[in-house]
């Protein structure tokens, strides 16, 4: 389990990181939607292989 941790604006740069927003997919503690990696990867290559065949159409 990864634990992170709030730091203040001023010491994280002031934007949100995009590393725990990923994250938060895969963690069993929280309250958002579970996602296995390999339907995250099967999407992604899914996705990926459409648009190459769709680009050849064009």
């Amino acid at each position: 389990m990864v634990k992170f941790t709030k730091n203040k604006p001023s010491e994280a740069g002031g934007g949100p990181s995009s590393a725990i927003g990923i994250m938060r997919f895969f963690d069993a503690d929280s309250k958002s939607p579970k996602l296995s990696p390999y339907f995250v990867l099967g999407v992604s290559l899914i996705f990926v292989i459409a648009m190459l065949i769709w680009g050849t159409m064009i």
